[in-house]
């Protein structure tokens, strides 16, 4: 998973399209892993004692799970939002559609 920006400009040069499927991807990982963390609050201890390790353990363990999810294709999260982008949030370019449906690029 990917915190630091940087690495997106020289994509954007390169290949706008591609650097926009990653930032969105970047943005539903992020946004998965913050659901695990907050799911994660409501389960009990396990198998770690309540300390640091635990903590470092477990969000680990989320950001693989969020990263694992939003590359293969997620929630669909990162589809609606480089669409939105795409079309400038316009309505009238803009479709509607459910998570894991196709998106066309081409107009």
């Amino acid at each position: 998973m990917m915190y630091d920006v940087s690495p997106l400009t020289h994509i954007r040069h390169t290949n706008p399209e591609k650097a926009l499927e990653k930032a969105c991807k970047d943005f539903e990982a992020i946004f998965i892993h913050q659901l695990l963390k907050s799911m994660g609050k409501t389960v009990s201890e396990g198998i770690l004692d309540a300390g640091l390790a635990d903590e470092i353990y477990k969000d680990m363990l989320y950001m693989n799970i969020a990263s694992s999810v939003a590359q293969s294709g997620g929630l669909g999260l990162s589809e609606i939002l480089s669409e939105y982008i795409r079309t400038d949030g316009t309505q009238e370019h803009a479709t509607r559609f459910l998570p894991g449906d196709r998106i066309s690029t081409s107009e």
